[in-house]
């Protein structure tokens, strides 16, 4: 029998009616799930992970995508955040709005140590 979450190291979930989200820090890769979809960045493909003080307004609320400049967004909120960037891959920087953004980053630098 499997257990429901097996090998995940940190979540946060949002559970919001118009945006249920859930990001997941597990011992090789980081899961994103922003209803309906799922994405995963393994940390071999990280770059670099830094704290956003704000994410801007104008992006709005939900999965967001600017492909001229390759950016992917999984916006709950317009206050910190992340920004991962990527080292390979279409999207070059996903930014995620986590509830808790030292505490993520924070388990990502010890897991990638």
């Amino acid at each position: 029998m499997k257990k429901k979450n097996s090998g995940v190291l940190y979540q946060e979930k949002s559970r919001r009616l118009l945006f249920p989200s859930c990001f997941k820090i597990y011992e090789n890769k980081i899961e994103v799930y922003f209803w309906p979809f799922k994405y995963e960045i393994p940390f071999s493909d990280i770059a670099s992970v830094e704290v956003i003080e704000k994410i801007p307004f104008w992006i709005g609320w939900g999965l967001r995508v600017h492909p001229l400049k390759r950016k992917l967004y999984f916006a709950i909120h317009h206050g910190k955040g992340i920004r991962i960037k990527r080292k390979n891959g279409f999207w070059k920087e996903i930014v995620l709005s986590v509830k808790n953004p030292e505490k993520f980053i924070s388990v990502l630098r010890t897991l990638k140590k």
